[in-house]
Order: C-alpha cells, then structure tokens, then sequence
C-alpha cells in the first residue's frame, strides 16, 4: 500500500500503465487522446517535481510548474526514443510510464505545496530554480539543432531522375537518354522510346544501383518534319509507367 505522500505518485503510475495497455491494445485515437495528453502535459511533469523534491506555494504554482516540467520531460523523451530507435506511440507510453515509475519509486522527498505566505516579498531567484531554467533552455536548444541536423540529412523520398535530351548542333541525329538512381536499393527498369507514337527502341531489363546513372545515346532519322520522340520507364515488378519523358526531334 502506498504511503499518503506517495498516492498521486501511484495514481500516476496507473495512468501510464493504462497509457501502455490503450496503445498496446487499440488503435482508436481517442481513448489513446484521452489518456495521453494528460500523461504527456501534466501528469508526467508532476511525477518529475516530485521525483526532485521541488516545492511551490499554490496549486496554481503547482499546475504551471508540472505544465513546464511536462514539456521538459517530453523534450528529454524525445531524445532518448530517437537514440534507440523507438520514436513509437508505444515507445512514447513506455517513457512516460519509466518517468512514473522511476517517481514513484525514489524515496519520499515531503509535500511538493508549501503553505501559502502573506506576502511575497522582493522577486528571488532560488539555485535550483536558475538550473531549472538554464536546463530547459539547453534542452530546446539542443532539440532544435537536432531537428535541423536530421531535416539536414535526412532523404525521406527516394526517387529515380530520368530524362531525353534533343539531337544538338555539334551531335545532329542522336536523342540522349539518361537514367539515375536514388532509391534505397537497386531496381530493373524497361525503357521503351517511340517516335511520333511508333515504337522505336526499347532496352529490357536495366539493372541501376542507387547512385549509379545509365547514358545511352540513341539514334534517330532526321526527316523534313520535326518529329517528338518520346521515352517511358517502366518497373518489370509491376509492370506499370514509372517515369515518362519527351523531346522535339527537329527537322532539316
């Protein structure tokens, strides 16, 4: 059984256990709403002050600081899901429940609401409070710089460029086609080229690692009337139009 001190601590751990068992169990955004906002914006940062012994002088105080601890709690959480590779709603259930959990089980540190005093006196700012801010402000920093590193680096489409050049100047008579892979792993593709809707050429099964480009340089007649030559990408997998692309053949 629980100590006096130490029930909303508990009744904090049975939230973030319920938390765990909605996320594990069900999808409905709701119950998942119902029980993890509060786990994420008060509940959580409560259990936290508690957890450090941090005492306020009204529950007004209190409601603010356990708002503020809250989102601190949710940075931290963030950085730790993204170091295991857990950024989940399941993993995020789990964090909340080990900072309950971890609360819960530290020894007793007294009422987190001192009695109310008659006047506050001159503004002072305590020792902890000062590391209180300058962690907070570390910790969106650093939050910040991370997710410009990873937006930075981070290559969340993968995509295969594909194109047709015209016959120029100095190479009349020679439509030049390329293909270049970005994808994750390497592909077959099928090209096919007509010219004024008339099959022309087509190229089976072109293997491109990622990273790799295919040129091929493609002759074509040169005839009074320009003529619009057009090439298609297709994946052999599904057989279906991957890219298409299309050129002005001119004439003499």
């Amino acid at each position: 059984m629980a100590s006096p001190d130490k029930r909303d601590l508990l009744g904090a751990c049975l939230w973030a256990g319920a938390t765990v068992a909605a996320v594990a169990v069900s999808d409905n955004m709701l119950l998942r709403a119902v029980l993890g906002v509060p786990m994420a914006l008060l509940i959580s940062g409560h259990a936290a002050l508690r957890a450090i012994g941090v005492r306020t002088t009204s529950r007004l105080e209190q409601l603010a600081y356990s708002i503020g601890a809250s989102l601190a709690v949710t940075i931290a959480g963030g950085f730790v899901l993204n170091a295991v590779g857990a950024l989940t709603p399941l993993g995020w259930a789990f964090w909340y429940l080990a900072v309950a959990t971890g609360a819960m089980l530290l020894p007793a540190s007294g009422s987190d609401v001192s009695p109310p005093r008659a006047s506050l006196g001159p503004l002072r700012i305590r020792p902890w409070q000062a590391a209180a801010v300058a962690l907070a402000m570390l910790v969106a920093t650093g939050a910040y710089a991370l997710a410009i590193h990873d937006q930075a680096v981070e290559r969340q489409f993968r995509y295969t460029e594909f194109w047709m050049l015209p016959p120029g100047k100095g190479d009349p008579g020679q439509l030049v086609v390329g293909v270049r892979s970005a994808e994750a792993e390497a592909h077959q593709y099928d090209l096919e080229i007509t010219l004024d809707g008339k099959p022309f050429a087509v190229f089976r099964s072109l293997t491109i690692a990622p990273g790799d480009t295919w040129v091929r340089k493609v002759p074509v007649p040169i005839l009074a009337d320009q003529q619009k030559a057009e090439a298609r990408l297709y994946r052999p997998a599904d057989n279906k139009l991957y890219r298409r692309v299309s050129a002005l053949v001119p004439g003499t």
